[in-house]
């Protein structure tokens, strides 16, 4: 296997504030970068504190990463909130959002509200997410009424994909681009703090970027957006299975946990391990009681 180049684990980083709405959108204004990354177990939620990022997006992208979906549509509720809850107990600075699942919001105002409450009440979210335009700006609209922040997704949204002609860009025509625009422009009005672009055209992002006065998180919608998030199992390697084009990796995790995994297998198989150094030990006294004990009970 090819070793894979080490990357400096950064050192004395400040204490960051914890992020909030006003400060996510201070950014924007800033044209500082927001960094968004997501996390589904409570290890991966301590990877993203340590390394600082801002958000921290426990997406539906779990179905397939981590429960062996073959897309996103099936994963329940009930699943998304284990993996919300596990990367709450993970996080303190990043503000936390909860994907809502495909079938969790579509049916009315009322189901949409039920779900993101439970995803802050059960799981400790600090908001919530939802894809699509449409009637989902009526939903987003109704969960912020409720009191609960809504990230909007637009583009390229995962759990319709089929409607959209399958896993591919959106906007590369002007009829397209406007719809999108459309659905950006509505979700904002409708109270959203933040948006979500995914696979749209980098100068198609970039003027939607500019109009839009909430912050634009960009997945494979070029460098003009506020801020980028990439999936946490496919920026590290981790996840075997179809990577978009617009993933990059900075890792190559799998490689190395087969190769330690395997090196563990080797090892058990010719008694290398465990060594002296792993095993506990019994005074010689207390083992001699302890035979004769055995050889007592016949």
């Amino acid at each position: 296997m090819s070793a894979t180049p080490r990357i400096p684990v950064p050192q004395n980083l400040e204490s960051p504030l914890p992020m909030t709405l006003p400060r996510l959108a201070e950014k924007k204004r800033l044209g500082e970068p927001i960094v968004m990354v997501t996390a589904y177990d409570h290890p991966s939620a301590q990877v993203a504190e340590t390394a600082g990022v801002d958000l921290v997006l426990v997406g539906d992208s779990g179905a397939m990463t981590v429960l062996g979906y073959p897309s996103t549509v099936p994963v329940s509720t009930e699943e998304m909130l284990m993996l919300a809850a596990a990367v709450r107990r993970g996080l303190r600075t990043p503000l936390l959002i909860g994907d809502l699942p495909f079938g969790s919001y579509e049916a009315s105002d009322e189901q949409a509200i039920a779900t993101a409450q439970r995803f802050v009440k059960e799981a400790g979210c600090d908001a919530v997410k939802l894809e699509r335009g449409g009637t989902s700006v009526r939903r987003a609209q109704a969960i912020v009424e409720a009191g609960i922040p809504v990230m909007g997704h637009v583009g390229l949204t995962p759990q319709t994909a089929t409607a959209l002609g399958g896993y591919r860009a959106q906007g590369r025509t002007a009829q397209r681009a406007l719809e999108v625009a459309r659905d950006s422009i509505a979700l904002q009005e409708a109270g959203c703090f933040s948006l979500v672009f995914e696979a749209i055209p980098s100068a198609v992002a970039q003027l939607l970027t500019a109009r839009l006065e909430i912050p634009v998180i960009g997945i494979g919608a070029g460098p003009a957006t506020d801020g980028q998030v990439l999936v946490f199992h496919d920026l590290l390697g981790i996840y075997d299975g179809h990577t978009p084009r617009f993933a990059k990796r900075y890792g190559e995790l799998r490689e190395q946990m087969i190769a330690g995994v395997a090196a563990y297998a080797a090892e058990v198989r010719r008694g290398a391990f465990p060594g002296p150094e792993h095993v506990y030990s019994i005074d010689e006294d207390e083992r001699r009681t302890f035979e004769n004990g055995l050889i007592a009970l016949g």
